[in-house]
């Protein structure tokens, strides 16, 4: 026959189980808070990482002066695709751009958060001028952290790529666009 037990005993085994319970919820807490704090005041900053061409593709060439910027390649993909509060996603876009080596070029970022019902949540633009300064391929990659008070659903992000001039009073051009979409989901 198993020993039983005494009641003050199992109410003490109760105590700490339910003690060691809440402890990890506040270390959820714990851990949500710090990833808030961190992303807070923090934009977002893409960096764009030179690639090589896969072997089959043209070589991207170098456009003669005085030529605008062009983008034959811009896909955008999040990682992961579903999500939850307290997390970061990465915006993953793969570039082929041709453009000239003129120092007065500047390209532009600019990325549109939308939530589900097409409301637009923020806008950030980004200077990626210094970053892109020759024609070719590239891997632009963007954290973005997710916010605690972030309601589960379906968000829409869409990217833009723009071409301007230093001293030019012609508005920005617009290269490339591309959107996706990615899902957050409830906190289990």
């Amino acid at each position: 026959m198993p020993a039983r037990l005494p009641i003050h005993r199992l109410a003490l085994f109760a105590t700490m189980l339910a003690v060691l319970l809440s402890g990890c919820a506040s270390l959820d807490n714990f851990s949500c808070d710090m990833h808030a704090q961190s992303a807070r005041g923090a934009k977002p900053v893409t960096t764009y990482t030179p690639i090589e061409s896969k072997p089959n593709a043209a070589a991207p060439y170098t456009l003669p002066a005085g030529s605008n910027a062009q983008v034959s390649t811009y896909n955008l993909t999040f990682r992961p695709g579903f999500t939850k509060p307290c997390t970061s996603i990465v915006l993953r876009k793969d570039v082929v751009i041709q453009r000239s080596d003129e120092a007065q070029v500047i390209l532009s970022e600019i990325r549109e958060f939308y939530a589900e019902d097409g409301t637009l949540i923020t806008t950030a633009t980004q200077d990626v001028s210094a970053q892109v300064k020759k024609s070719g391929a590239y891997l632009a990659v963007t954290p973005l952290p997710i916010p605690k008070s972030a309601p589960p659903g379906k968000y829409k992000i869409v990217n833009k790529l723009m071409f301007e001039r230093r001293g030019d009073r012609r508005p920005a051009i617009l290269i490339a666009k591309a959107e996706g979409f990615f899902y957050i989901i409830p906190p289990q």
